[in-house]
């Protein structure tokens, strides 16, 4: 009935006429027992036994503790679990702030109340805040609305296709195709020859000319600066020529390497040198007989040696020497009688 005496730590035990405390073996959560068998509250703020965190206050409560904040939040803000205060938003209320006929839009610790917006037309969509229709930029979308050859002109509420330059729109197809500006403006764009190339077009020039600085233009290529000849190189406009130097003629081959010329074995060969000729590189030599002979100042005649007059001879005193074409004879003569040699 409540009339015992027994305090706390002690369990009411009825008995017959009377009742008897007795002690409890422990306490319930939060509590401690005492030596004189009481139930003594656990200050867990004092102990340091709370897990409050470090922007939290501990506060011992009966039996318990909570964690007060240590920073108060303003108005519109709550304090989270780690203790930050975070925005409170009004909007998500089950009790909508605002009246019928307006939205509610959430603000830092606040809201406000706009009148609701119509709904937006097509090509149009409502804002980040929800007060008024913006137009849709469909050309920054990832799928761009346009083919390829196309470029994307964003208009308020729509967008136009246009062809890129180097392009015309085709009205069966309904599709930008590649104008080939080679054969709409044939010798027109550049000087030798026109290259289409997907929406544009480039120049090149014949072979013997190189592409000016305009990228239109073609000028001489001087073919002789890369030493293409054997000997000589002549630049012509467009081309080149090789030349031999005197003694060698051009190969039929390739036209570009010089050939020794056997002026020896030409048709008059025979008439190049009185006696024999020799070819060398590039031109040739006559030779004259070893004995007899030296070659004339001309370098082709053969001139017979007067070996009487050069004394070269190996004729004896009472000999007379003779000179004979290539050679010489000794010859003895007695002289009439009354007579002697001079």
């Amino acid at each position: 009935t409540g009339t015992h005496s027994c305090g706390i730590g002690q369990t009411c035990v009825n008995t017959l006429g009377s009742f008897r405390c007795q002690r409890d073996t422990s306490c319930g959560t939060g509590y401690e027992l005492t030596d004189d068998s009481r139930c003594k509250d656990i200050d867990e703020c004092e102990t340091g036994t709370h897990n409050c965190p470090p922007d939290f206050i501990c506060q011992n409560t009966p039996g318990s503790f909570r964690c007060r904040p240590k920073l108060q939040c303003m108005n519109g803000f709550i304090q989270d679990a780690l203790g930050n205060c975070i925005d409170i938003n009004e909007c998500l209320s089950t009790n909508m702030p605002c009246p019928a006929g307006q939205i509610c839009i959430n603000t830092d610790g606040s809201y406000t109340c706009q009148r609701m917006s119509p709904s937006c037309g097509r090509g149009y969509h409502l804002n980040e805040d929800g007060t008024r229709c913006v137009d849709v930029d469909e050309c920054s979308s990832s799928n761009q609305p346009c083919g390829e050859g196309h470029v994307c002109i964003n208009a308020p509420g729509n967008y136009r296709c246009e062809c890129k330059s180097g392009y015309s729109f085709d009205v069966i197809s309904r599709t930008c195709i590649d104008i080939n500006e080679c054969r709409r403006y044939p010798g027109r764009l550049c000087a030798h020859k026109c290259e289409n190339t997907p929406g544009s077009y480039y120049c090149t020039c014949t072979m013997g000319f190189k592409l000016s600085a305009d990228g239109r233009s073609c000028e001489d290529l001087n073919e002789c600066e890369s030493s293409p000849c054997s000997q000589e190189c002549a630049n012509v406009y467009g081309s080149y020529q090789c030349y031999c130097r005197r003694g060698f003629q051009l190969s039929d081959i390739d036209g570009i390497s010089c050939e020794d010329i056997d002026e020896c074995a030409l048709p008059t060969g025979g008439h190049i040198c009185s006696f024999r000729c020799i070819n060398i590189p590039g031109s040739f030599q006559c030779t004259c007989p070893s004995t007899g002979y030296r070659l004339a100042p001309n370098a082709r005649n053969c001139q017979d040696i007067d070996e009487c007059v050069a004394e070269s001879h190996n004729c004896s005193f009472n000999e007379t020497c003779f000179n004979i074409q290539g050679g010489f004879r000794c010859l003895s003569l007695e002289c009439p009688e009354n007579y002697r040699k001079s």
